[in-house]
């Protein structure tokens, strides 16, 4: 799962759900020396993320993504994360929830390590988590992503194209994503 249900699916302490968010955004070695609750947040993310990676619904998504296998997790996350907001049954609305979560970054900001607080900051001022609910913020995040993989590799990929492989597919992902979240949901709780 992605950013938003990494969150949704953390219980309600700042910190826990801080570090359940931005996990993948700190070095291993800065992990240890953080706070306990952040920490706490850590272990939910890989929790979530070892039983979504090794479900068979999953993979049922990410056997539609050809050409796209090698990032197949990660677009099933974003997928995921766009029905998520799209069959969203929580009392707060999808933008006060994550306002909500944005004020707690802001306000934890001094508890995460410096590269981690960069990330952070663009992912609230460039509203990342409201974007997964349209297709055009799905196609700026999958290009922020793009971005992120040619920093760190040197490699062009081209993972907005896989949103017409959503487009032609897209009841199949949806019923994947609803089938998958209660079972999940129950895993974490």
């Amino acid at each position: 799962m992605n950013l938003l249900a990494h969150a949704v699916l953390s219980p309600a302490n700042e910190k826990i759900r801080i570090g359940n968010v931005l996990a993948d955004f700190v070095g291993r070695n800065e992990k240890e020396a953080l706070d306990a609750e952040i920490q706490e947040g850590f272990r939910i993310h890989h929790l979530i993320d070892q039983y979504t990676d090794s479900h068979s619904i999953v993979d049922r998504s990410k056997a539609r993504l050809n050409g796209f296998q090698r990032f197949g997790n990660a677009l099933v996350d974003v997928f995921y994360d766009h029905f998520l907001t799209k069959n969203w049954t929580k009392e707060k609305s999808v933008r006060d929830f994550t306002s909500e979560l944005y004020s707690s970054i802001k306000e934890h900001e001094q508890l995460l390590p410096d590269n981690c607080n960069h990330i952070a900051s663009r992912m609230v001022e460039q509203d990342w988590m409201n974007n997964y609910g349209t297709i055009e913020g799905l196609t700026l995040n999958l290009g922020r992503m793009e971005s992120r993989i040619k920093f760190r590799t040197g490699r062009t990929v081209d993972l907005v194209s896989s949103l017409q492989i959503l487009d032609s597919n897209y009841l199949e992902f949806e019923a994947d994503f609803r089938e998958f979240w209660p079972q999940l949901v129950g895993h974490v709780s």
